[in-house]
């Protein structure tokens, strides 16, 4: 009997300490375990000009703990001699911030990056726009080919965009193919959902339309609907969504308007902007807020973060730019880029670190920061 209670007492203390552990441990696997800390740390690059040509510098972005991590890591380099500095911004054209890396052919990528990398002449005949999992090359005459991922290996299938005709507010018959401009696409499981950006004339003013395509890569069906756009968010011509000025997370789009960025919400076919940007605006120095431009910027997202820039243009000083890390619209982190360095800025609006990473003198504000995104095109 003694024998039997001495066992049963060793069963039960191996029983609580793997619950404790368990506890400890969230009753996450070791690389869910991993996978967290992962998305907590947001890769971004910093461009470096020197003699030779221009180095994309690989950094992190600890959002938990309000740091920045050096890998001492070149992304790629570009070589000076060969490439004008004013399609710098064309690279990359596409980057998930892990494993994928879409750039144009003059771009020299380091040793350092581990991931896959898609080099392509800029600019090109057939217009190519890359998006979350999918990349969609134009054929003319409403063809097209999308190319993805499906086990391990890249498929290439026709898609054809028939036209679409909807009727103004003049009364009058438009379609999205003389009126619109694809501004982002996205693969979702046997889906592919392609953004289209109309803009159309009226009385005294152009009106806009939003519209997803949903192509069915089982079917091959087709199925156009409308996006919402309330009264209070206006986009323009001047201003209008592209795939270097949008990105996407999961099933959403994310792109510009005239005040702050707004979502596509694909589920409601609604778009509604990001209204919490004006509260966090406040973050920014009292000093600067006559400074802010009308529109937001998006830079880009990673994982489920989406990036958002203001940029602080002063009249007697270099400018400046702030970086809004947002996560389910929460801001989860801010940056400020100055000529001199980086401050990461916390919760009661206090610097809470200073990073000497100085502008290259041949960059205006903040241009020397790239963020992840998706979605991007080789036009220019």
């Amino acid at each position: 009997m003694k024998e039997k209670k001495q066992k049963f007492k060793r069963v039960l203390s191996v029983f609580i300490i793997f619950v404790l552990t368990f506890i400890m441990n969230c009753g996450c696997s070791t690389e869910e375990r991993k996978e967290k800390v992962k998305l907590n740390e947001a890769p971004f690059a910093i461009l470096e000009e020197n003699d030779d040509g221009v180095k994309a510098k690989l950094y992190y972005w600890d959002l938990e703990h309000k740091k920045i991590k050096d890998e001492s890591k070149i992304l790629y380099t570009i070589p000076k001699k060969d490439i004008p500095s004013k399609i710098y911004k064309k690279s990359p054209i596409s980057w998930d911030g892990k494993d994928y890396l879409v750039v144009p052919s003059y771009v020299q990528v380091s040793q350092d990056y581990q991931g896959n990398v898609e080099k392509v002449e800029v600019p090109v005949q057939e217009k190519t726009i890359w998006g979350k999992g999918v990349k969609l090359v134009s054929k003319r005459n409403g063809k097209y080919s999308l190319i993805f991922n499906e086990n391990n290996k890249n498929k290439e299938m026709e898609m054809v965009i028939p036209p679409y005709f909807f009727k103004g507010e003049d009364g009058k018959e438009y379609s999205t193919e003389e009126t619109g401009t694809i501004a982002g696409i996205i693969k979702n499981g046997s889906e592919v959902l392609t953004l289209y950006s109309c803009f159309i004339p009226g009385e005294g003013k152009i009106y806009s339309k939003l519209f997803i395509l949903k192509y069915d890569l089982d079917t091959k069906g087709v199925e156009w609907k409308e996006v919402k756009i309330p009264e209070d968010l206006e986009l323009s011509p001047a201003l209008p969504p592209l795939p270097d000025n949008t990105t996407s997370i999961e099933k959403s789009f994310f792109i510009p308007t005239l005040t702050v960025p707004a979502e596509v919400n694909i589920d409601s076919m609604e778009l509604k902007p990001v209204s919490e940007m004006i509260e966090y605006q406040k973050y920014i120095s009292d000093g600067v807020k006559s400074a802010i431009p009308v529109n937001i910027e998006i830079l880009g997202s990673y994982e489920n973060i989406l990036f958002l820039g203001i940029q602080i243009v002063k009249p007697t000083e270099p400018p400046e730019l702030y970086v809004f890390a947002l996560k389910d619209r929460e801001m989860m982190g801010l940056l400020h880029r100055t000529a001199k360095g980086i401050e990461l800025i916390g919760q009661e609006n206090k610097v809470v670190g200073t990073y000497d990473i100085p502008r290259s003198s041949g960059f205006g504000g903040g241009k020397d920061i790239i963020f992840p995104n998706t979605s991007g095109t080789d036009s220019i």
